[in-house]
């Protein structure tokens, strides 16, 4: 599954803020350490095990920098392990201390170089868990000085200013991290309201070229029809200038219905059309089958544009019926008129069939598509034969 805006902020702030975090600990455990390690080898009573000290976290470096300049969280069970292993250490090394030698001491390398372990491992769950684990320590280490020997007032005081001071400045890191981390919340939902908003304007845009386009193809037919009725050059009674207008409203509410939200565009579009003609005194049966699918509107234009032009024709019944499956979309219409001409079809793949017989006009506009249909959920309605008897007197009925 691809990462969102806020992951993927998320886990490079992250590599960055390890990155950082495992610079100043490289830095310190070779530069600070090793130096202070090696030049007071002769001070501890036996130097082996802060040589093992350093060796297991020597180790423990290793393997952040292995798991942690990826930006992915750590594995499981890293953490625990790799802080587990840092405060042993630690605590190894910190017995080997003289007394009166903690914390000020050069000796005592281990303790500021652990709480950078607790940055790096525990960086990115807030000060809280960094703080968790470094007063532990702070606390054990703080043992182990009052252990072996209770240091006087100043040397005591020179002691806590010096963990305080670097326990602190650790804090304050951890604190920074989680303060960034926090933040790529923030930044990714900014960027998704904003790919949001630009997703809008593009479809507005796109909705209104196309607004424009249609009312400037409507112009062709709409304006010389009603110029000619302004004129007085057409005349209203006339049975082809009313199918014409008839024709031309359908066309017009259709358009007007293409810009709604609607769970059934297609049979959304085709109820504005039936409207248009249940005005003009025609009543209209309607039947559907099949789940909504997605069809472009270029498509449905070219479905209903033959249904259209035959439901303006007729003169007081007509008979609509609409049939989704799988893989193919049929809307047909039976209208009470012996013959009309009809517009040719607007889109590739798009079928239409006409039958005339006993003053009634079939028509049937067809195509296939590869759209899958999407579940509503609700029970389908029973479904009567695709071309019932005709009934005149019959009422208008919606399935």
């Amino acid at each position: 599954m691809p990462e969102d805006h806020g992951q993927l902020i998320t886990r490079h702030q992250r590599r960055g803020i390890r990155a950082g975090a495992l610079v100043i600990l490289v830095t310190l455990h070779v530069g600070y350490a090793l130096p202070r390690l090696l030049g007071n080898l002769d001070v501890y009573p036996h130097p082996w095990l802060p040589l093992a000290a350093y060796g297991l976290l020597t180790l423990v470096l290793g393997g952040c920098v292995l798991f942690g300049l990826g930006g992915r969280p750590w594995p499981r069970g890293w953490v625990p392990s790799a802080l587990a292993c840092t405060f042993a250490a630690s605590m190894a090394a910190t017995s080997q201390v003289p007394a009166n030698h903690y914390f000020v001491d050069p000796a005592h390398w281990s303790f500021s170089l652990t709480g950078w372990f607790a940055v790096v491992l525990l960086g990115d769950r807030g000060p809280m868990a960094s703080g968790a684990f470094i007063g532990c320590h702070l606390a054990a280490t703080v043992a182990q000085t009052l252990a072996a020997d209770v240091p006087p007032r100043p040397v005591g005081a020179a002691m806590a200013l010096s963990a305080l001071s670097a326990c602190c400045f650790q804090m304050t890191i951890a604190a920074g991290a989680k303060l960034l981390l926090n933040s790529s919340t923030a930044i990714g939902e900014a960027l998704r309201v904003q790919e949001r908003v630009r997703t809008r304007i593009a479809v507005g845009r796109q909705i209104q070229v196309d607004q424009r386009r249609r009312y400037a193809e409507l112009n062709t037919t709409v304006l010389p029809l009603l110029t000619g009725l302004a004129d007085g050059s057409l005349d209203p009674r006339d049975d082809e200038v009313r199918r014409a207008c008839a024709l031309e409203a359908a066309r017009l509410r259709r358009l007007f219905a293409e810009s709604d939200c609607t769970f059934d565009p297609l049979v959304h579009e085709m109820r504005a059309c039936i409207d248009v003609a249940e005005r003009n005194g025609v009543t209209v049966q309607l039947a559907v089958r099949g789940d909504p699918l997605e069809l472009p509107l270029p498509l449905r234009r070219a479905l209903l544009d033959p249904v259209i032009a035959a439901l303006a024709a007729a003169r007081r019944t007509a008979r609509v019926t609409v049939i989704r499956r799988e893989n193919q979309v049929r809307v047909g219409i039976v209208v009470d008129t012996p013959q009309e001409r009809l517009p040719a079809p607007a889109a590739c793949g798009i079928r239409v069939r006409t039958v005339h017989g006993e003053d009634r006009l079939l028509v049937e506009a067809a195509c296939r598509v590869t759209t899958r249909p999407a579940r509503s959920g609700r029970p389908e309605p029973p479904w009567p034969p695709a071309w019932p008897s005709w009934s005149p007197g019959a009422r208008r009925s919606r399935t």
